[in-house]
């Protein structure tokens, strides 16, 4: 249906409307609600658009085809038609609906450089609605670069600035919009809020390198140290970024040199008969087995039901892998000093790990019998 075919449908449509009004008594004639009611279902008297799902009549519906027919129209009248589509679902609050009319009007690809700009502003405000604040400062951008003193996109990209931690760019787009707008309101707090938040972020910044440059000089220290003790590391290196614990309940635990400059060590226990563990956070270089276990083993642990695990009974050892997997046998009377410095042990994870075993039980002569126990 061209456009002249559509004038006369509508001339017709409308000398029909007007026909079909009821004609009688006073008593019989329409209420004023009656009559709005009737007249909002013709396309020349409608104040809205029909409801998402609402049948329309063909007239409607070629109207609407027409409305955006390209062979009908020329490009400029093309955006402004998606433009007012855009904002009456953006007064809807239906953003993404919004966003999808202003794209369209911008590839109707025409030449008004400042319709185009409002269609990259107001697609820039319905990605902010949504939380797109990437594409909304890419919008923003967009319509600035068409026309730089349009004071929506200057607040709109220092907006998205702020939402983005962006505070340099924030107060920049501030210092542009408040250029075009001394006065305006939301720029001037908006650039007070981003100066405060750059201080704060400043302030947590350079803290942060002083307390990284804390803890390098820290690390050199304990790096020393631990290579005079002569101990070994299971990465064959003292670089620390692997050095972590492998007790997720206690991933804060790190090994860390005294007042007096000992080591303390954060040490996993492990009973291999009951496939359970024990993590002792702090254990001092110069602590013996026995001061730790005494306490652990004041009482009978749950999970020993025969009683078999006593502080008298304790069987200690470590494992090495190389040349063969074989176990060291510990002495609860030895320092954490001396075992760690033993020419076989390597520390893993930066957690020194020791298995436990009930001396002279099955499960430990079986244990180190597989293993083959070196004293």
């Amino acid at each position: 249906m061209d456009a002249d075919e559509l004038v006369d449908k509508l001339n017709q449509d409308t000398a029909d409307f007007l026909a079909q009004l009821p004609k009688g008594k006073k008593e019989d004639l329409w209420s004023f609600n009656d009559w709005d009611t009737e007249m909002q279902k013709h396309p020349l008297f409608m104040t809205k658009p029909p409801a998402e799902g609402e049948e329309m009549s063909p007239l409607i519906e070629a109207i609407q085809s027409l409305k955006y027919d390209p062979d009908e129209n020329t490009p400029e009248e093309l955006a402004l038609s998606y433009k007012e589509d855009g904002n009456v679902n953006f007064k809807g609050k239906k953003y993404r609906w919004a966003v999808d009319s202003y794209t369209e009007g911008l590839k109707a690809n025409c030449s008004d450089e400042e319709l185009n700009a409002q269609l990259y502003s107001n697609r820039a405000a319905a990605h902010y609605h949504i939380g797109n604040y990437e594409k909304s400062l890419k919008d923003a951008l967009a319509s600035k670069a068409l026309q730089p003193n349009y004071i929506k996109s200057l607040e709109r990209g220092a907006l998205c600035c702020f939402k983005l931690n962006k505070m340099v760019e924030c107060i920049s787009w501030c210092d542009e919009g408040l250029t075009v707008n001394p006065d305006n309101k939301l720029l001037e707090e908006l650039k007070n809020k981003a100066l405060q938040k750059k201080k704060a972020d400043d302030r947590d910044r350079r803290k942060a390198l002083a307390q990284d440059s804390k803890r390098q000089k820290e690390l050199e220290v304990l790096k020393k140290v631990i290579a005079e003790r002569k101990i070994q590391l299971g990465s064959n290196n003292l670089d620390f970024e692997n050095v972590q614990t492998i007790c997720p309940s206690a991933v804060s635990a790190r090994v860390h040199l005294d007042q007096d400059n000992k080591l303390v060590w954060p040490v996993m226990i492990l009973y291999p008969e009951y496939g359970t563990s024990d993590y002792i956070q702090e254990f001092h270089e110069e602590s013996v087995f026995f001061d730790h276990f005494k306490v652990m083993f004041q009482d009978p642990p749950g999970w020993d039901q025969d009683g078999k695990y006593s502080l008298e009974n304790l069987q200690i050892s470590f494992m090495d892998n190389a040349p063969s997997v074989e176990i060291i046998t510990v002495k609860i009377t030895d320092t954490l000093k001396n075992v760690l410095s033993h020419k076989r042990y390597k520390v893993y994870d930066g957690t020194p790990a020791f298995f436990v075993t009930a001396a002279d039980s099955s499960f430990d002569r079986e244990f180190r019998k597989t293993y083959r126990a070196v004293n």
